[in-house]
């Protein structure tokens, strides 16, 4: 049997495939400050935010980029994109206080007493 990568998501790709989406995702609807406050807080954790849409254009596409591996959430048009958006504000401010208690230690991969 072929290994499976470990991206790989039947649950997500076949629930995608079955699902129609209502509307049309449009990055115009997103409050202003709600994605300045996104880009501001991933960029200083030395993360990353892509905005985009899914490939049908359906579904607002984000990627991120700073919590391990990256990888990409899409959220439909019908739900609220800036209530999503304050949950990744929420996830890179968790990484900021962790990266003000143990240093960038996660990024080197060093130990704290391993700094130089």
């Amino acid at each position: 049997m072929a290994k499976r990568d470990s991206n790989f998501n039947p649950i997500g790709k076949s629930r995608g495939l079955r699902r129609k989406g209502s509307g049309t995702a449009d990055w115009g609807n997103a409050k202003p400050d709600t994605l300045q406050r996104a880009i501001a807080v991933a960029a200083g954790t030395g993360g990353a935010i892509r905005f985009g849409y899914s490939r049908d254009g359906g579904a607002y596409a984000v990627g991120i980029y700073g919590d391990g591996e990256p990888y990409t959430e899409f959220v439909r048009p019908d739900e609220d994109i800036d209530v999503f958006l304050e949950d990744v504000i929420s996830l890179y401010e968790s990484l900021a206080d962790d990266i003000a208690v143990n240093g960038d230690v996660k990024r080197r991969g060093k130990k704290p007493d391993e700094r130089a």
